[in-house]
């Protein structure tokens, strides 16, 4: 199926949605339109997001946009991470429907998944609540399974959730405040490296295992989903391949060339010990699974740390 038609991205300045606008331009042919964030359009705000598609004759939405951080910053803003990102959920599903949007896609987090599940698949995602480290988030994202669902059944409009592990590459957050785990252990190990410091803080045991997807493989995830026909969609994007936060570390370590001490501080909370995420169903539906080793991924990574935050 070709796709034609004019194309928003909303949260086009944040990291995935710099790196949807990339892979646009670089290997797609659409003619697009975005929203970089809430200077643009305050999509938390009733009829603002309704009016634009209006006055722009939007056919197609990828919604990119979303109010988050680590696991350090839903323990200190919960009420924000749940209240934002469902009031934004809620106006995005009713603003595309109301004005023609042929399908909207929205990536979700598999944060949103049940917490006592390490191995993630479509058929038990409302077996329970997220997990208490990253609830209100989680349970935002799975308002959007939930409006695709009753949207399509009472509107009979198209909307597509895909599911996407955790994520890194350029443009991500490398602070330890807004990061996840690679992101701030990419800061920590190089930091320590060019400032001769032998030890690195990690939070936690260090033991819980993590699937991760480098960023561009879930913007084209995203990008290829337009090309599904009518229909409600909810699906995995994942290879089920996990890794330690350790192990990720000493593979960081390995790439930047530091040879130090790992101290790992265990007041400090884990998170859920295990996350890996199936994607066939997802695969069967794009015909693709992410392309990217997470080696590739991290010293890619590594190469853009370097030109584009390490020389603040």
């Amino acid at each position: 199926m070709s796709v034609s038609g004019r194309l928003l991205i909303l949260g086009a300045n944040g990291f995935l949605g710099k790196n949807v606008i990339e892979l646009l331009q670089d290997k797609y042919d659409y003619e697009v339109l975005k929203l970089n964030g809430k200077s643009d359009l305050d999509l938390t705000k009733d009829n603002l997001l309704s009016d634009y598609l209006a006055k722009n004759n939007i056919d197609y939405v990828i919604n990119c946009a979303a109010f988050l951080g680590g696991i350090a910053y839903g323990y200190d803003y919960p009420a924000e991470l749940l209240s934002k990102n469902t009031m934004m959920a809620s106006n995005i599903y009713e603003a595309s429907y109301k004005n023609g949007v042929k399908l909207l896609v929205n990536p979700i987090s598999n944060c949103a998944y049940p917490k006592n599940q390490s191995l993630y698949e479509e058929k038990n995602f409302w077996d329970g609540a997220p997990h208490e480290s990253v609830f209100e988030y989680g349970f935002a994202k799975k308002f959007f399974v939930a409006l695709g669902n009753a949207y399509y059944k009472e509107y009979n409009f198209s909307s597509v959730n895909v599911v996407l592990s955790n994520m890194f590459g350029p443009y991500d957050h490398f602070d330890e405040k807004k990061s996840h785990a690679l992101g701030a252990l990419i800061n920590k190990i190089y930091q320590a490296k060019v400032n001769n410091i032998n030890k690195v803080e990690i939070w936690g045991t260090g033991n819980p295992i993590r699937e991760w997807l480098y960023v561009k493989d879930g913007a084209d995830a995203l990008i290829k989903s337009l090309k599904l026909n009518e229909g409600n969609y909810f699906f995995n994007i994942g290879v089920n391949k996990g890794m330690s936060i350790h192990n990720l570390a000493i593979i960081i370590a390995k790439v930047i060339g530091w040879d130090g001490e790992f101290i790992f501080d265990e007041s400090k909370p884990d998170g859920a010990k295990e996350k890996r995420v199936l994607g066939e169903f997802g695969q069967k539906h794009l015909d693709w699974s992410p392309e990217t080793k997470i080696e590739e991924g991290i010293k890619a990574t590594i190469e853009w740390y370097k030109m584009n935050i390490s020389q603040k």
